[in-house]
């Protein structure tokens, strides 16, 4: 059920890359006077020429001053952070990361960037409120359309005013970092309600999922993480992709455009390795989030596309395959410690393994 491909009805939005490789649009905007020691935004206005920035003018251009609006979705508390900073990103301390006066929004990659505020909200499904946990109302209300057929199926969120945060200052390993949590969803047709059989993988629900046409289920993965590092300081172990098919990376390559101030210019490049300079790596995994909330479900889908709502399930996940996790969670109905005040860690999930994604526009020097 887990897919790093875009689903069917997108594929055709990214060619001629391959459905696993999407394309990545953003903004970085600074605000004045968002914090007082001004010296945090030379790791990238004031940096030495490299080969990812050509200039400083070249950086510059890539920002632009603006009114930021709230984050949307709101960032990972405080004790997230810190927890995973250290249990699973690696970061040096501040496990947290050093506040900065640069924000970033994701906008649809096949989409123009239009006269809309890139941090307003788009309201285009409905879903109602999670009844009381317990083991027949855990699993959240559908997500639909207005007309009752299953709201889209989805690979990545477009989180909007995000703060980004400097980690390990000086080191090889600097970057600028964010991540949220959100909901991601697929369209399968080998789930099954009615005897709960497990059928095992078909063909149509490989690659990124069943087509919505085809779909008996929309499953929903609660509580992703969204993770993206944008590498200042890389210049001895990585390269960006080149144009031609001869780099070598242990990950799905992507491209990844920058927007100037009204969205025009280089935030259309789309071949590779991208307009952005710098080597930037963007994750989703299942580390983190907020434990009550955290599941993999199911919702059936009648002939016409509509979600049945009485044809629901919770799926099992194994969160720590291939890996080793730090305060494991397996859902809302597993009691235990979480917040510092209470003697927990501070979160759930932490460490290595699970399930994973990951995209970059560089490679490894050899």
């Amino acid at each position: 059920m887990w897919s790093c491909t875009l689903p069917k009805e997108e594929q055709q939005s990214v060619a001629p890359n391959s459905p696993d490789q999407p394309n990545f649009r953003f903004a970085i905007s600074f605000s004045n006077g968002t914090i007082s020691d001004t010296s945090l935004t030379q790791a990238v206005i004031a940096r030495r020429q490299t080969p990812f920035s050509g200039s400083r003018l070249q950086i510059r251009n890539l920002l632009h001053s603006r009114d930021i609006l709230p984050p949307s979705p709101d960032p990972a508390s405080l004790e997230d952070q810190l927890f995973l900073g250290n249990t699973t990103d690696n970061n040096t301390a501040p496990f947290e990361g050093e506040k900065t006066p640069f924000f970033i929004s994701f906008m649809n990659a096949t989409q123009l960037p239009s006269t809309r505020t890139i941090g307003e909200r788009r309201a285009t499904q409905t879903r109602s409120s999670p009844p009381a946990i317990d083991l027949t109302t855990v699993i959240p209300a559908p997500s639909t359309n207005g007309d009752g057929t299953a709201a889209p199926a989805n690979l990545l969120p477009f989180p909007s005013g995000q703060p980004l945060n400097l980690y390990d200052r000086g080191l090889d390993t600097e970057h600028y970092g964010f991540y949220i949590y959100y909901d991601r969803s697929i369209f399968m047709k080998s789930i099954r309600f009615q005897n709960s059989s497990v059928m095992g993988e078909i063909p149509a629900d490989q690659n990124g999922g069943s087509t919505f046409d085809g779909a008996t289920a929309r499953c929903t993965w609660t509580q992703t993480r969204y993770l993206v590092q944008i590498w200042t300081r890389s210049d001895a172990s990585a390269h960006l992709l080149s144009k031609s098919s001869d780099d070598t990376v242990t990950s799905s390559s992507t491209t990844a455009s920058s927007a100037d101030g009204a969205g025009n210019s280089s935030a259309n490049v789309f071949s590779r390795p991208g307009s952005f300079p710098f080597p930037i790596t963007i994750t989703l995994d299942r580390h983190g989030g907020n434990n009550e909330e955290k599941m993999v479900y199911c919702y059936g889908m009648d002939e016409r596309g509509r979600i049945v709502a009485e044809e629901k399930l919770l799926q099992v996940e194994s969160r720590s395959v291939g890996g080793t996790l730090v305060n494991p969670s397996r859902g809302p109905f597993n009691n235990i410690t979480v917040s510092t005040e209470d003697g927990g860690p501070g979160g759930i999930d932490g460490g290595t393994g699970g399930c994973l994604c990951q995209w970059t526009n560089w490679a490894a020097k050899t």
